[in-house]
């Protein structure tokens, strides 16, 4: 439920930053105020909803008392909620540091999480620079009184960034805070790799940072998935050897698998197997969500004989339980299956075709 927001004293009386007063004095004759009283009296509608947000964002940036006073006299909560975010990010465009401080005085974590967002939307959308500083000149100071909130304060910053395309701010920004430099890289190269993937994928590998190379990398995985995982295994399967890349390409294929597993299995039957990619594929191969026949398929393709015999362990476990006679079949006849796997397996085919006890 939304809760109502009230304004601040001290924020009311804050004055427009020097040398605008006359700008902002001839927009705040400009109100519309009988457009206003239209658009009240008519039904509620997308359309009307929407022409009320923007006339108070516009007036907002000249006078935000009046603006958020009008938002917050609208007693339909939804409709409520939008206007106070239209004024609010209006208000961050003229003069952002004024409205981050009032919505910093909001009670409601949640509320006061949403507003700040807002804040840091339209700041953005005027000074993307000016925004970031703004949003670490209150953020480095939270960091040792409340961490958790400094670091979702600063992963609001960063989607604020890449939701205007700054996307190469937003990176430079989650790579710039050592104690939340995973959780931010994470959250700004996954939502780069989103729309720009192969952008993204550059940055990313470019990084001289051991430990800020593979957080963007891992985070690339997230975003790149969903637009084209095809092109996402590609991708890791041409990076330098390196410790992470078994984590990567399980990452990567898992992905794929969940997406598309008709397309994954015959990428991967159609490529040469390689001692590299064993543990991206035994990943796919022991994941629930594929059938078994498809499953074995991967586990034929590790490479490692130990790991290979390991995998087919394991999908012929969840196989004999969904199709005995079928699985059994696979078993007497696969040389993939190494003496104490092959023995640990009779025994639970043995167990399962047991008759069952008299009741």
């Amino acid at each position: 439920m939304v809760t109502n927001i009230i304004i601040p004293e001290a924020t009311l009386a804050v004055l427009p930053p020097k040398g605008t007063e006359k700008s902002l004095g001839e927009a705040s004759t400009a109100w519309e105020e009988k457009r206003w009283d239209e658009l009240e009296s008519q039904p509620g509608s997308p359309a009307r909803n929407a022409a009320m947000a923007a006339m108070l964002e516009k007036l907002a940036a000249a006078n935000p008392d009046q603006a958020m006073k009008l938002a917050a006299a609208e007693s339909n909560l939804k409709l409520h909620e939008s206007l106070v975010q239209a004024a609010l990010h209006g208000w961050a465009r003229a003069s952002p540091s004024n409205a981050a401080n009032w919505a910093l005085a909001l009670p409601d974590s949640d509320d006061r999480e949403r507003a700040l967002s807002t804040v840091f939307a339209g700041a953005i959308a005027t000074d993307p620079d000016a925004a970031v500083a703004l949003g670490k000149s209150f953020i480095q100071p939270l960091m040792s009184q409340d961490p958790a909130q400094a670091a979702q304060y600063g992963n609001r910053m960063i989607d604020a960034l890449c939701d205007a395309g700054n996307f190469e701010a937003a990176a430079k920004m989650a790579g710039s805070d050592q104690d939340n430099s995973s959780r931010w890289m994470a959250e700004a190269y996954s939502k780069w790799a989103e729309f720009q993937p192969e952008q993204a994928a550059q940055a990313a590998a470019a990084l001289s940072d051991p430990a800020l190379r593979s957080q963007a990398l891992h985070g690339i995985v997230g975003g790149w998935a969903e637009a084209n995982p095809e092109a996402l295994v590609q991708f890791v399967t041409q990076l330098p050897p390196d410790s992470e890349n078994e984590s990567l390409m399980s990452q990567s294929l898992q992905r794929w698998a969940k997406i598309d597993p008709d397309a994954a299995s015959a990428w991967i039957n159609k490529k040469e197997s390689s001692p590299a990619m064993d543990a991206g594929v035994a990943s796919v191969a022991t994941m629930d969500s594929l059938k078994p026949e498809v499953a074995i398929g991967w586990a034929e393709s590790v490479v490692d004989p130990k790991l290979r015999s390991e995998t087919t362990v394991t999908v012929l476990r969840n196989w004999l339980t969904t199709d005995l006679n079928t699985a059994k079949h696979y078993f007497d006849t696969t040389k993939n299956l190494l003496p104490e796997d092959r023995e640990e397996v009779a025994g639970v085919i043995a167990a399962l075709s047991a008759p069952s006890s008299p009741q």
